[in-house]
């Protein structure tokens, strides 16, 4: 387990996640204690009011939100929101340190239309936190500053590359294992999809995705498997059927090693007011779970 060691140097980070959410919620009002960073990937017409003064995330954005302050949500009436976000404590924030006086000062609403890197930064993030590699905690601080010092930055208001997306090949096998998560399919033949040999294609999708394509079935499978959890409407024993696993025994098991909580513990979790509020998506270029919410530390500080 990784040594908990505040730097005061890096954000300390609280809590991560990604989650889909129906139309028509609403979050708040609420004032939180710490800081709060949400990226949403599309323009949906929500709303974000800090106390009376309303913002339209019309675009894909960044919302930032400091401690203390009166904030609602409105999802939007007709679409489901997806947004991901984090939870933090920063030192050089609480300082107001020169560095981030744009975000101190003026910095709540931060278009990212022309800045693919911040959201691969925070993309990035998530995918630490989902399959906590090595000093996971660090090297999620790590990016967490440089994304914040890049928000803040005037001279990273200006139009960037867009980010390449997956290879075509990679994108038609993750949609065959979509369309087969019941079947007892294998990698041998995901890869007859890509018309590449086995090696080459692992080699490809390790390098494009993050993770090898076993692991991205596996994902595929639980993620499947908590859309029909959070609807709370079949057993245990059924969802493991519908998503490829040979026995309820093997899906419980394999669930609870990767998620780190058994399936029941799963469905009383989704009966929380914001996760019944959620929907699923299939995002192929998401390579972890959405409506997950991760706890990384605790209020220490």
């Amino acid at each position: 387990m990784e040594d908990i060691h505040v730097d005061d140097s890096l954000p300390f980070l609280h809590n991560a996640g990604d989650i889909v959410i129906q139309s028509g919620f609403v979050l708040g009002p609420r004032i939180i204690r710490d800081y709060e960073l949400v990226y949403f990937p599309e323009g949906t017409h929500s709303i974000y009011k800090l106390g009376n003064l309303p913002f339209i995330l019309d675009e894909p954005c960044f919302i930032f939100t400091r401690p203390d302050t009166i904030h609602t949500y409105h999802f939007a009436a007709d679409k489901i929101v997806r947004h991901m976000f984090v939870h933090f404590d920063y030192a050089a924030l609480r300082n107001a340190e020169p560095r981030f006086q744009l975000l101190l000062q003026d910095g709540n609403h931060f278009p990212a239309l022309h800045q693919p890197l911040l959201p691969g930064i925070m993309k990035k993030i998530l995918w630490i936190a989902n399959h906590q590699p090595p000093y996971w905690k660090r090297r999620m601080a790590v990016l967490l500053a440089a994304l914040l010092e890049e928000l803040s930055s005037v001279s990273g208001h200006t139009p960037e590359e867009t980010a390449p997306d997956l290879p075509i090949p990679i994108i038609r096998a993750i949609e065959y294992m979509e369309e087969h998560l019941s079947s007892p399919i294998t990698i041998e033949e995901i890869a007859q999809r890509s018309g590449w040999s086995h090696e080459h294609f692992t080699r490809v999708f390790v390098a494009s995705v993050g993770i090898t394509p076993k692991r991205m079935l596996l994902e595929r499978r639980l993620i499947r498997a908590e859309g029909m959890m959070m609807k709370g409407e079949i057993t245990v024993k059924q969802i493991a059927f519908w998503v490829g696993f040979r026995d309820e025994h093997h899906f419980s098991k394999m669930y609870k090693r990767i998620r780190g909580m058994n399936p029941s513990d799963y469905i009383k979790r989704c009966k929380d007011t914001l996760f019944r509020h959620t929907a699923m998506i299939s995002d192929p270029q998401t390579p972890y779970p959405v409506n997950r919410h991760i706890l990384i530390n605790t209020y220490i500080k």
